[in-house]
């Protein structure tokens, strides 16, 4: 009879693929087993994901993503606040190239929060946060030296981040944690609860140090659009001369009831772990190509739930067939709620 793992690595298996377990407490976990194992590499990447990055030298590439960078306008009294999105061309070539050399793409976010807290704000039941950058104060003072109006000034400078942004970070580290298991099931000892520091080291870096696609990823940044939850599209041209503020309060909301992100989030999460799911080259290149059915799904302006619904079963077809890990446990539990909520929008679209 096969032996049957205990202790906190077949915890950590059974909780990973658990969407209500909190990644907070699966990193807690993580952590006492590098313990165990004697690794101070998987006990140095779960610390610095459960506490943060604050003061490390960067803060890693999953924690970036792109956000437009918004100000708060008012007069010099302080009243009839409007928010306008700040782009690079208001500033002079001059004051560009120095915010490129000490900022770099203003619209290049990052959170080195603690897991705890990107929680916190993902369950927050709000559509988009206002983040303010380690630089803001500096920004809203360049700004009110060289490009406000004159009776205005900028109060605030912040990130627009959508929720779904940062619930794309905690799923990108959770799937990296489920690969992560994974390889460590791969290479303990059978019989063993416990992998030995050179299997616990050799796993952290195939999957999380090394050239792994799934926690390296690219911002895929739309440009000037902005998806809202419905599936429209809003687009923001460049702003140029002067900032000036109005004269009435202005706010954007997000409130519809389905958000495309989700579902584009699912169609990049398994374009970047198809080669991980150890699929036969036929049912990867089917997967592959069921993957990209579902972008070109997504990226379709008539926005047809239908069709992207059609496709996510597709995808998750090909899915089942993989062999049975942590990480195609995860993924497919991701697909299943992307699946239900399109259920759901498409129920009431068609009563």
């Amino acid at each position: 009879m096969a032996h049957k793992r205990d202790g906190l690595l077949a915890q950590i298996e059974t909780d990973v693929v658990d969407s209500t377990v909190p990644l907070s407490s699966l990193l807690q976990k993580c952590l006492a087993l590098g313990g165990q194992a004697e690794s101070q590499k998987l006990r140095d990447w779960a610390r610095w994901e459960l506490n943060g990055y604050a003061g490390a030298e960067t803060v890693p590439d999953h924690r970036h993503f792109h956000a437009v960078l918004m100000a708060v306008i008012t007069n010099d009294a302080g009243y009839n606040a409007m928010t306008q999105r700040i782009g690079e061309d208001v500033f002079p070539r001059q004051i560009r190239d120095v915010i490129h050399e000490s900022v770099g793409d203003i619209e290049d976010a990052f959170l080195p929060q603690g897991i705890g807290m990107l929680e916190g704000l993902a369950n927050q039941g709000t559509d988009m946060h206002r983040l303010g950058p380690p630089w803001s104060s500096i920004m809203a003072d360049t700004l009110n030296q060289f490009n406000m109006a004159p009776n205005s000034r900028v109060r605030e400078v912040y990130w627009s981040v959508p929720n779904a942004s940062i619930r794309g970070i905690l799923v990108r580290i959770r799937a990296a944690l489920a690969e992560l298991v994974a390889e460590l099931i791969t290479l303990t000892a059978q019989g063993h609860n416990v992998p030995d520091k050179l299997a616990a080291d050799q796993a952290m870096h195939l999957v999380i140090t090394g050239d792994w696609p799934t926690i390296h990823f690219g911002d895929n940044r739309g440009g000037d659009t902005v998806t809202h939850n419905s599936g429209s599209q809003y687009s923001f041209g460049d702003i140029t001369g002067n900032v000036a503020a109005g004269s009435s309060d202005f706010s954007q909301t997000y409130t519809a009831g389905f958000d495309i992100t989700n579902v584009r989030e699912f169609a990049e999460l398994v374009t970047d772990i198809v080669g991980q799911l150890r699929l036969e080259p036929d049912q990867q290149a089917n997967l592959t190509a069921a993957a990209s059915e579902l972008h070109d799904a997504i990226e379709d302006p008539a926005a047809d739930k239908g069709r992207m619904r059609q496709a996510v079963e597709t995808v998750m077809g090909y899915l089942k067939l993989a062999r049975d890990t942590a990480l195609k446990k995860m993924v497919m539990a991701v697909g299943n709620e992307v699946g239900d909520e399109l259920d759901k929008v498409i129920h009431h679209l068609h009563p």
